[in-house]
């Protein structure tokens, strides 16, 4: 990936929304969007259901994380996605870029697989 005038390294840091949902999907290794919300959401944070939203899509697509449907209960629901976590790349949490997932822990891109044709976010 070529770097920009001025940037020394791959920007690696992050202490975001994304980096807790990280260290909690590590910690639990199975977990759905209402459990991350609940755990993490605290008000403080523009949308983070569409920021988790993303990222856990981009996680399942470069396969760190595979994505089960399951029933909620509700009549006319399609249910929810329970995320399993498959490879645990270390604490520093990976980094969603343009073409894959970049795992700061080992300096490795792990590249998009097929695109999910599934509708609907949850």
């Amino acid at each position: 990936m070529p770097r920009r005038p001025g940037q020394t390294a791959p920007r690696t840091k992050s202490v975001g929304l994304r980096a807790r949902a990280w260290w909690v999907i590590r910690k639990n290794k199975v977990t759905t969007m209402a459990g991350l919300l609940l755990t993490l959401a605290d008000g403080s944070q523009k949308d983070a259901k569409s920021n988790l939203t993303h990222y856990l899509r981009a996680l399942s697509r470069s396969g760190v994380l595979s994505r089960e449907r399951i029933p909620d209960g509700k009549l006319t629901s399609n249910g929810v996605y329970r995320y399993r976590l498959e490879k645990d790349f270390g604490a520093k949490p990976p980094v969603v870029r343009q073409d894959g997932v970049y795992d700061p822990n080992s300096g490795a891109l792990h590249p998009f697989g097929t695109e999910d044709t599934e509708a609907g976010h949850e």
